[in-house]
């Protein structure tokens, strides 16, 4: 059994917007709801054990699988458990005997990108602001702009290249640029996530590619 912690309430949502909510989150992330039941461990926001079990007869899912699982959803209903030190010992001491740690092929971590990843695109000539998201859902942002509003467009439109670089057999897609009068917007995936950068109409789109893609030469 897992430890009890302190619950710090009740949320509904996508496991990405935990990032939002409590970035270091140490605790036990419980999983209840129509689809199934499980749980997720993190310390200081990065998660280390996982599993959950579905209402549909499929089989259970642990580690890495299951953290995979729950991530790509659009909506769980989450209770947020905050364990102390001493806790979080011994929730991993329990996910160990019932073979539930993540391995490492998971995300590395809830649906983040470094602040200092984000400061190196914002620093760059020109740019206004700059926003990660995932299905549809802006998680973290800099600058002055509406993110929300232009998420879920830009993360289909991005899909949408991704699909016609397949079709012409161009490799994978890297960045998508939209310019007009008025400024220019690059849109480029990272992880599991989407970066979107917003800049001038004069901004040097050079040095904008070179700082996405310095980012994501660091994916392993």
């Amino acid at each position: 059994m897992l430890p009890d912690g302190v619950s710090l309430g009740r949320l509904q949502g996508s496991l990405a917007n935990l990032a939002t909510i409590s970035p270091r989150f140490t605790g036990a992330v419980r999983i209840g709801g129509p689809g199934g039941t499980g749980f997720i461990l993190a310390q200081g926001g990065k998660p280390y054990a996982a599993a959950f079990e579905g209402t549909d007869g499929n089989p259970v899912l642990i580690g890495d699988k299951a953290y995979r699982y729950l991530l790509g959803l659009p909506s769980l209903d989450y209770e947020l458990i905050a364990y102390t030190s001493e806790e979080t010992g011994a929730a991993r001491e329990v996910s160990e005997k019932v073979g539930c740690l993540m391995d490492g092929s998971g995300v590395e971590a809830v649906g983040s990108v470094t602040a200092e990843s984000l400061t190196h695109i914002a620093r760059q000539p020109g740019v206004v602001a700059v926003s990660v998201f995932h299905e549809g859902f802006a998680l973290q942002a800099l600058g002055s702009a509406d993110f929300e509003q232009v998420a879920a467009v830009a993360e289909d439109l991005l899909r949408a290249g991704t699909r016609i670089t397949g079709d012409m057999d161009m490799g994978d897609l890297s960045q998508m640029i939209l310019e007009t009068q008025a400024g220019k917007l690059i849109i480029a995936p990272y992880r599991d996530l989407f970066v979107c950068v917003l800049a001038k109409p004069d901004a040097n789109l050079g040095l904008i590619r070179l700082s996405i893609r310095s980012i994501q030469d660091l994916v392993p």
